[in-house]
């Protein structure tokens, strides 16, 4: 038997918070793991046209820095991350924009493989905050970046800070996901 241990882990904002300054602090890059190819698929698995265009135009800035290759398929089966929306995400940590689940392989000297990933925007939240259809795109795409294996970044201008709804993807995201799925 690998010695690859199978472990599911659930993410939310505040635990990968925590496990990224850990990372920083240990001198670790900025992601945590890797799909085993840079061509991923995804699918979209709700009825709304407006979120299911919010997800796509996250995943065509993750398409465009080239790291990366999210191609949709129609069924979840064929899909490596679903991407959906909620009513509303809570937790004991409270509520949150968006959230992302994962389940991975643990491997001993390398990052972890992904193995599947689920990311949800909270619809009723986001609403409710008044995000406007960029900043919408914007929490997407972190929730994205994060089911790539990106952990959360200390700079503000970075789409991968843990509470940031008006960046985009940085010259320092473009890096981290490039180095995560480099050969």
């Amino acid at each position: 038997m690998f010695k690859d241990q199978f472990l599911s882990y659930l993410h939310h904002e505040l635990s990968l918070h925590r496990q990224y300054r850990t990372r920083r602090r240990s001198g670790q890059d900025a992601s945590w793991g890797h799909w085993e190819s840079s061509k991923i698929t995804y699918t979209y698995s709700g009825s709304s046209k407006y979120y299911q265009k919010i997800w796509k135009s996250a995943v065509k800035k993750w398409n465009k820095t080239g790291a990366v290759k999210l191609k949709a398929v129609k069924s979840q089966k064929k899909a490596d991350i679903v991407l959906q929306t909620s009513a509303s995400l809570s937790t004991q940590k409270g509520l949150f924009t968006g959230y992302t689940n994962y389940s991975f392989y643990n491997h001993q000297d390398e990052d972890a493989e992904i193995v599947s990933a689920n990311s949800t925007l909270n619809r009723d939240l986001l609403t409710s905050f008044s995000y406007t259809k960029k900043q919408r795109t914007n929490v997407a795409t972190h929730e994205l970046g994060h089911a790539l294996g990106l952990s959360h970044s200390k700079s503000h201008h970075s789409v991968m800070y843990a509470s940031n709804r008006y960046e985009s993807i940085s010259h320092q995201d473009k890096v981290a996901l490039e180095k995560a799925y480099a050969d």
